[in-house]
């Protein structure tokens, strides 16, 4: 697919405030530094369209991305390496939760993971560590 344009429309914690249109949203999600801004970045081909740190947690908010006019990329805190309080962390956990269960639009929702503290010690003879890591989920 080739993205025409690519916008910011708009950042909260309420899902009641999410964009109130029906197109579809995708939705993505993962730990606080694998990268889901960044690779909404290279997906819209726009350096700063979602806002990246070196610093994880970055994303504090569910942010809507609208794509080609007729779909949604949805930017959501991630959650394991954020310096935040835990009561921070459950005010994420919760706003998260509200959206998976009250967004009707969401088509799908993509869990992101980094390969990169995968150990090259579990790799089996002849075998990638995509190999590993495909088979480690299908175990």
């Amino acid at each position: 697919m080739l993205v025409k344009s690519a916008k910011f429309i708009i950042s909260n914690t309420d899902v009641t405030k999410c964009p109130k249109s029906q197109i579809p949203e995708y939705a993505f999600i993962g730990r606080s530094n694998v990268g889901k801004s960044s690779l909404i970045n290279s997906i819209c081909n726009k350096k700063n369209l979602a806002k990246t740190s070196s610093r994880p947690g970055k994303t504090q908010l569910i942010n809507h991305f609208l794509i080609n006019e007729n779909w949604y990329l949805v930017d959501l805190p991630g959650y394991g390496y954020a310096r935040v309080s835990k009561t921070k962390k459950k005010i994420f956990q919760t706003f998260i939760t509200n959206y998976f269960k009250n967004r009707f639009n969401l088509v799908s929702a993509f869990l992101l993971i980094d390969i990169r503290p995968v150990s090259y010690t579990h790799l089996r003879a002849h075998e990638t560590r995509h190999d590993l890591v495909c088979r480690l989920l299908l175990e």
